[in-house]
């Protein structure tokens, strides 16, 4: 049995470490294991191949690829950069690595939102600056509090749920919305909503925080209508995909101040360019698609794939299997 192994982008937090190719030749001696880090050279080499470790496939690579069964995505999103529709036609078995950066995501979500709320936005360059900024502070711009507050959810996968585990825990009040509502509810969210009823879900919301794949339904999902039917003043959490925002309306919303701020870790272009209106935006805290970023990514992608590829050989249940037709 041969496994492709080509996981490689621009971002160097993204290209899996040769130690782990390693790894996996090490727990699996039987399987000869092909690492390749250029596009070409994965088509030259897949035409034989049974199962794909990759981020990203062609509808070439995939015709060329006739022995090939099983394809396990390093990432949690498929849709683009892997062609579905030519996996699904042929029957070939697509997983995904969800759940590894949920609980990093959702750390990443409540750190946000606490440098918004709590006014470190303005205490951080102030201690930079040595300057005691205390009457600023209980004059113009008290901070907040998390506790209370109604978060909505668009996305209720694992990311979501981590996120309002957390939200939860600071005595929030918080609605999911998901596709599936056959799902059980979990205990630390209030109430959960299909997706098509968002407008329910947004409507006297404090906080939205979109964690939801990127397709085609959720291309431009919020946009200056949506953000109408929030509280005047909420803040905009998107750790998703910048598509999924109406970017333009987003800006205008945060300039006029009916958005009170945003935590932004993805954008329509990436890099975000440095002329870019959001830059200098009030109340905005901005990471470069970082969210997920720690030490330990790859150990757990690699233990995913491992199991994954344990149960492929013993013919037992995958895990995060994709529903091609979905998207996600």
């Amino acid at each position: 049995m041969k496994v492709l192994v080509f996981i490689s982008w621009a971002v160097k937090a993204w290209q899996i470490p040769k130690t782990h190719v390693g790894r996996l030749r090490e727990r699996f001696p039987a399987i000869t294991f092909v690492h390749v880090e250029h596009q070409i050279d994965a088509l030259n080499s897949i035409h034989d191949v049974d199962i794909a470790f990759s981020s990203r496939l062609t509808s070439e690579m995939v015709a060329r690829a006739q022995r090939l069964r099983w394809v396990h995505s390093s990432a949690a999103a498929v849709e683009g950069l892997i062609p579905l529709a030519d996996l699904a036609r042929r029957d070939i078995v697509v997983s995904n690595s969800r759940g590894v950066q949920a609980i990093p995501i959702a750390e990443q979500v409540m750190g946000g939102l606490l440098v918004l709320v709590r006014r470190l936005d303005l205490t951080l360059p102030a201690q930079r600056e040595r300057r005691w900024i205390q009457d600023q502070l209980c004059d113009t711009d008290w901070p907040g509090m998390l506790h209370g507050r109604t978060m909505t959810i668009l996305g209720l996968g694992t990311i979501g749920h981590e996120v309002a585990r957390r939200a939860h825990a600071f005595g929030m009040q918080v609605t999911g919305v998901r596709r599936r509502l056959d799902q059980r509810k979990p205990d630390f969210v209030d109430r959960v909503f299909a997706s098509d009823r968002l407008a329910d879900a947004l409507t006297g919301c404090d906080i939205l925080v979109i964690s939801a794949p990127f397709v085609e339904k959720t291309n431009r999902i919020i946009g200056a209508e949506q953000i109408e039917l929030l509280n005047p003043r909420a803040i905009l959490v998107n750790v998703a995909r910048g598509q999924i925002v109406d970017e333009e309306a987003m800006v205008g919303a945060l300039q006029t101040g009916r958005l009170g701020g945003a935590v932004l870790d993805v954008f329509d272009s990436e890099p975000l360019d440095p002329s870019h209106p959001l830059w200098s935006a009030p109340n905005v805290v901005i990471s470069p698609h970082s969210s997920g970023f720690r030490a330990s990514h790859w150990d757990e992608v690699t233990d995913l794939f491992s199991e994954n590829l344990r149960r492929y050989l013993t013919g037992e249940r995958l895990l995060n299997p994709v529903d091609c037709g979905a998207g996600y």
